[in-house]
């Protein structure tokens, strides 16, 4: 089974029980766990003075340079790549990791995919990529502590949690 997501463009679904895959939902759901994953690190680096977890700053040096003012670009990439990594998930990994994680029950598999997936985004994407590139180095080792490449683990796992619970719909 097939879904539309823009003219010429198909998604295709291999999985579980062959379910067509929902864009949209994937999206939000994507967009939902970006926004409390923002939020949890912001807390973080408030409390804990995890500097490194500021996602603003990364989008704004991404994106603008590092000109002041443009933070708010900053988190609205954050967001947008947290709806992209959703749809990528939906269309990829949900399927796959559902029909793995079968003996679970509904609600438990769809939060066990959602983690799964999100430790390859945090494994691939914010270690290898994203603290390199904000200066701290891979694992995040130039900063001599553990805590920001934990932090940014920790709130990777609320990620994949509210990724999983939000696409699925599964109430548990």
């Amino acid at each position: 089974m097939s879904t539309c997501i823009a003219p010429g463009i198909m998604l295709r679904s291999t999985g579980f029980r062959d379910q067509p895959i929902r864009p949209l939902r994937a999206a939000f759901a994507g967009f939902v766990g970006g926004y409390v994953m923002a939020l949890a690190g912001y807390w973080l680096e408030a409390v804990l003075g995890i500097s490194q977890l500021n996602f603003a700053h990364a989008g704004l040096r991404y994106v603008s340079g590092g000109r002041q003012g443009w933070w708010i670009v900053g988190i609205v990439f954050h967001l947008i790549d947290s709806a992209l990594l959703g749809m990528l998930y939906a269309a990829v990994a949900y399927p796959r990791l559902r029909t793995a994680l079968r003996p679970l029950a509904s609600l438990q598999r769809a939060i066990a995919s959602g983690v799964v997936f999100a430790a390859g985004v945090w494994l691939f994407i914010d270690m290898l990529i994203a603290m390199p590139f904000l200066g701290a180095g891979i694992f995040a080792r130039r900063t001599e502590s553990i805590r920001p490449a934990m932090a940014s683990a920790f709130l990777h796992v609320i990620f994949g949690v509210l990724l999983g619970a939000v696409y699925s719909g599964e109430r548990g």
